[in-house]
């Protein structure tokens, strides 16, 4: 009986989508290193083998069986770090970094950028410097592009989550410098990606609402707020749909404002009532607060 591979399953995946052995493997190994773990004479470690499937746009979980005990050890130390950096937990981060680091006994480019990602949202919680929080990125997002510069056009890329999640924090280290229209940029090319590309539902579930709603805020900056009221319904309407809420109460927030600059009070009014509400139920007070404080100051809505 013929055995079913990774190599198989990685070239039928790539051949399916039309992609040459070039796209998929620019950045993360060589095209003939990708030829080999077709042809099964090479064995990708967990983190090529993640990064391959992920640019296929297929959930690398279920093939979590192919992996060493050593991978799995930093398979959940990386978990740790994911779930602290989304939580904004920053407390013994950096002992965690340490560990990674230290059980890294074939030390390869991809752990390499996902650490050095780390490492700048330390900075940046360590209120460093946004041009050397940017720097560090850039550096980081060579790793696999080593020929991005600034905003080019993403959605013809194949991309990893992780180069999705750190080309994000580049756009917003840019919003910070004071660069809407840059951060803009980058960020719709992000989201053209995820609209125009297949990629894992669940992982697109978790990207999607941010980069949307950073979307949202730079075209608030520069006032084009009918554009905010589109990308926000889409926003919610698709938190919804995926039963992702975390984001939603800011997505309502920032509809809100939109709104509210475009003279529609009454309308206005009920949503920013709807963020309270749903900040309220989520025991997120201090922050349902500000959104009440943002409407008497700035529109005189009273919630």
């Amino acid at each position: 009986m013929a055995n079913y591979t990774i190599g198989d399953m990685i070239y039928e995946n790539r051949v399916v989508r039309g992609y040459s052995q070039e796209e998929l493997s620019f950045g993360v190994c060589s095209t003939s290193s990708l030829s080999r773990i077709e042809n099964n004479t090479q064995v990708p470690s967990k983190k090529l083998f993640d990064a391959l499937m992920q640019r296929l746009g297929v959930s690398e979980s279920i093939y979590s069986a192919f992996i060493s005990k050593e991978e799995m050890e930093l398979v959940r130390l990386k978990q740790k770090l994911v779930w602290k950096l989304e939580n904004f937990d920053f407390s013994d981060i950096d002992v965690l970094v340490e560990k990674m680091e230290s059980r890294l006994s074939d030390w390869n480019e991809l752990d390499n950028q996902y650490l050095m990602f780390v490492k700048a949202n330390i900075q940046k919680h360590n209120h460093g410097k946004p041009e050397e929080v940017l720097e560090i990125l850039l550096e980081a997002i060579r790793i696999t592009m080593p020929d991005f510069s600034e905003v080019q056009n993403i959605k013809k890329r194949l991309l990893t989550f992780d180069e999705i999640t750190i080309l994000n924090s580049i756009a917003l280290e840019y919003y910070d410098l004071g660069d809407k229209k840059k951060a803009l940029k980058l960020l719709s090319e992000l989201k053209g990606y995820l609209d125009e590309h297949s990629i894992d539902e669940e992982e697109k579930s978790q990207k999607y609402p941010l980069i949307v709603y950073n979307m949202t805020k730079c075209l608030g900056e520069i006032e084009r707020y009918a554009e905010v009221v589109e990308l926000c319904t889409e926003g919610i309407e698709y938190c919804i749909a995926h039963s992702k809420l975390n984001l939603l109460p800011l997505l309502i927030t920032n509809k809100a404002c939109a709104v509210a600059e475009l003279e529609r009070t009454e309308e206005a009014e009920i949503l920013f009532k709807q963020a309270v509400t749903l900040l309220e139920i989520c025991h997120k007070e201090s922050f349902a607060e500000t959104v009440r404080k943002t409407a008497k100051d700035s529109y005189g809505i009273i919630i």
